[in-house]
């Protein structure tokens, strides 16, 4: 491939670009957001466990206004999860593995 055919390509606006590079139509997208917030209500995965301050639904509830999750439900739920979980469930970076050389198979040594 030559450099010369890449150049000559014609310049394109930033705006016809941007036109040019929206693959999925707006009605998919909503069907795709409508489609995450059913299973997320349904599952009651993230703000949707919680109740909502603001519009008074229970859990598991679509908040009243279509489309978004109220911030204090948002606040609510990461309020939980930081009393739930208080301590990191991943190693500090730049730890060790602590396995010792015996429970490894033979041959394994330079592995970890």
């Amino acid at each position: 491939m030559s450099t010369a055919a890449a150049l000559a390509a014609p310049r394109r606006s930033a705006r016809t670009a941007a036109r040019k590079s929206v693959a999925v139509p707006h009605s998919a997208l909503d069907a795709m957001l409508d489609a995450v917030y059913e299973t997320h209500r349904r599952f009651r995965q993230g703000a949707f466990g919680e109740p909502c301050p603001t519009c008074h639904v229970t859990a598991g509830e679509l908040c009243l206004a279509r489309r978004s999750v109220h911030a204090a439900r948002r606040k609510a739920h990461r309020d939980r999860l930081a009393q739930t979980h208080p301590a990191p469930l991943t190693r500090p970076v730049g730890a060790r593995r602590t396995v010792p050389a015996a429970s490894l198979p033979a041959g394994w040594e330079g592995v970890l």
